[in-house]
């Protein structure tokens, strides 16, 4: 009997832990729910961008050398495209001065959310910036892309003539 009970609460213990932890985004499967302020203080929801356009989101830091060359080349691909694209970029930065004249600095136009608190990281699972996610009209993740090098920026466009 002792045995039986033991294994019921240790079922439910693997049970709990299952269901209360966050799994990540997937290839195929919808983009988790994201809303945080841009940095005019403007809240923007990731889900207002489903329908007209495809959306590349990215989780950066404006310190890090990879994620500073891959929004400089996001700017180009979302100036040149802005009637089929939309470009959403997470920083993860401590500090909205540096933010800002990291934007300011690289001209960027498209929206820069402010994730000071890290509230994305678990939610979209990223352990490497940058971390980016391409998102049909649907919402739904096609293609997640970790760092950034020149085969990343093929795939980009790529995904996106598609």
């Amino acid at each position: 009997m002792k045995r039986l009970v033991i294994s019921m609460l240790l079922t439910g213990l693997v049970c709990c832990s299952l269901v209360a932890a966050e799994t990540a985004p997937k290839i195929g499967s919808a983009a988790p729910a994201l809303e945080l302020a841009a940095l005019g203080g403007k809240t923007v929801r990731l889900q207002n961008y489903q329908g007209s356009k495809k959306v590349i989101l990215t989780f950066f830091a404006s310190w890090s050398k990879s994620c500073q060359a891959e929004l400089k080349d996001l700017q180009v691909l979302y100036a040149n495209n802005k009637v089929s694209l939309e470009v959403v970029a997470v920083s993860f930065d401590k500090k909205v001065k540096d933010l800002k004249n990291f934007v300011a600095k690289n001209n960027t136009s498209f929206p820069i959310l402010h994730d000071k608190k890290l509230s994305s990281v678990d939610t979209f699972q990223i352990l490497i910036i940058p971390t980016t996610f391409c998102l049909n009209r649907a919402g739904v993740i096609e293609k997640i892309f970790v760092d950034y090098d020149d085969n990343v920026k093929k795939a980009l466009a790529e995904w996106l003539k598609s």
